[in-house]
């Protein structure tokens, strides 16, 4: 509810924080590592595999690129890279499963997380790697598969750490900001395109423009600095080979100040200027990932392992390490008693100046105290003498039968006065001042 809600000052206190971290110590972490360890059964394999058999190129006499691919022989480094092979067969065909009953469970909010999508990827680009590998097939596009499935499988590694306090708001916190950097491209993506059109009409001599995807690809790169001004327009202006040399330079005097300065300063003022609100949402992110966590284990595991993990209650004794120091220095022994001894009384001797001023301030507060119950006790002697009522001598119970039908004779007199019954001592003041 808390993370439904958003409520992420709940989330943060200290008794959530500490149930949270029970849970993960109890079973929350163990199961996580367990799914680390079973994902790294595939990865490292992998890894293996695209490092020992990278193909080498081969250029025809045509001028066309041969891939040659590194045949296996029956060796002992072949009977290595075959255990690979099925280690990587076997945790690809395990996650597919374990993504087939996410899907049975989740439903339609499986497919709302982007690191599904991950493990699909990574999971069917290294099965379409390792099967053709397995057979000897003949061509290079399951090699690419591999390149795919390594580049999916280590980012989904990477995913694996945001669910650790440490480590893990980092990660939550770059998606965050990736979304944030995806939807500013989507939305200036025509303007990329309009600019690389128009470099793609002017620009008719120079091969980094000669079609219109080429012209896009160079278009991407200067507009984040890599503007490459000499080679593209400066040495093709002197030697005469812009058809438009002026429409040109004024097209990129108008790029330079759009996309590299206006663009890119616009998304990293974006970037940095919501940081704050991108690392709350990142902390509630992953507070939730790990509620999710708890909560799934715990509908799985059987009652008997939550009843012996769980925990009732925890106590926490933040001073136990400062008392079992001080513990060790009081018994250590008699060379270190005396030490102490004598640092005391090195301390005490240092120590009798303040004191000393102390003691002075302590007696000037009495004294200050004494004068005040002196003019404390005056002030109550001038309003007996001035007969002042004041509020706290006003009786706020019921009234006498006696006072309320005969009423005293100085009450019919303060009544019949009109003045108030300070005008007398204001008056005596403002007297003896003069």
């Amino acid at each position: 509810a808390m993370v439904h809600y958003n409520r992420i000052e709940l989330l943060n206190h200290p008794v959530c924080k500490k149930y949270l971290a029970m849970k993960w110590v109890a079973y929350g972490s163990k199961a996580h590592l367990l799914n680390m360890f079973l994902y790294l059964l595939g990865l490292l394999p992998l890894t293996n595999l695209i490092i020992t058999l990278r193909p080498s190129v081969n250029t025809t006499e045509t001028g066309e690129l041969g891939i040659i691919m590194v045949p296996i022989s029956f060796t002992e480094q072949s009977v290595f890279l075959s255990l690979c092979m099925v280690m990587v067969l076997i945790t690809n065909i395990y996650s597919i499963g374990k993504e087939v009953v996410q899907i049975s469970q989740q439903r339609w909010s499986y497919f709302r997380d982007g690191s599904n999508q991950i493990d699909w990827a990574s999971a069917i680009s290294s099965l379409l790697f390792v099967i053709p590998l397995m057979v000897n097939a003949e061509g290079s596009w399951h090699w690419q598969a591999g390149a795919m499935a390594v580049l999916n499988s280590w980012i989904g590694f990477l995913l694996y750490l945001q669910r650790f306090e440490g480590v893990g708001i980092y990660v939550v916190m770059f998606g965050e900001i990736m979304k944030t950097l995806l939807r500013i491209v989507m939305l200036f993506v025509y303007l990329m395109l309009a600019f690389s059109l128009a470099f793609h009409a002017l620009m008719l001599n120079q091969k980094e423009f000669n079609s219109v995807p080429l012209s896009v690809i160079q278009t991407f790169v200067m507009m984040v600095g890599e503007l490459n001004y000499q080679n593209n327009f400066l040495e093709a202006y002197l030697n005469n080979t812009l058809p438009f040399g002026f429409l040109t330079y004024g097209t990129f005097v108008y790029f330079v100040l759009l996309m590299p300065i206006l663009l890119v300063n616009l998304m990293i003022g974006l970037a940095v200027g919501d940081i704050a609100e991108v690392q709350r949402n990142a902390a509630l992110k992953r507070i939730g990932m790990q509620i999710d966590l708890h909560t799934s284990l715990e509908d799985k595991l059987p009652y008997w392992i939550m009843k012996r993990v769980d925990k009732p209650s925890v106590t926490i004794y933040p001073n136990r390490k400062c008392s079992r120091h001080l513990l060790k220095q009081l018994i250590s022994g008699e060379e270190e008693r005396s030490e102490v001894w004598t640092r005391l009384q090195s301390k005490s001797q240092s120590c009798t100046f303040v004191e000393n001023e102390l003691k002075k301030q302590k007696t000037r507060m009495k004294e200050m105290s004494g004068m005040l119950e002196k003019q404390h006790g005056l002030l109550k002697l001038i309003i007996q003498k001035m007969e002042i009522c004041s509020e706290a001598e006003e009786c706020d119970g019921p009234v006498t039968l006696r006072g309320s039908m005969w009423p005293s004779l100085a009450q019919s007199k303060a009544r019949g006065r009109s003045t108030s019954r300070w005008v007398p001592l204001i008056k005596a003041i403002e007297a003896k001042r003069k």
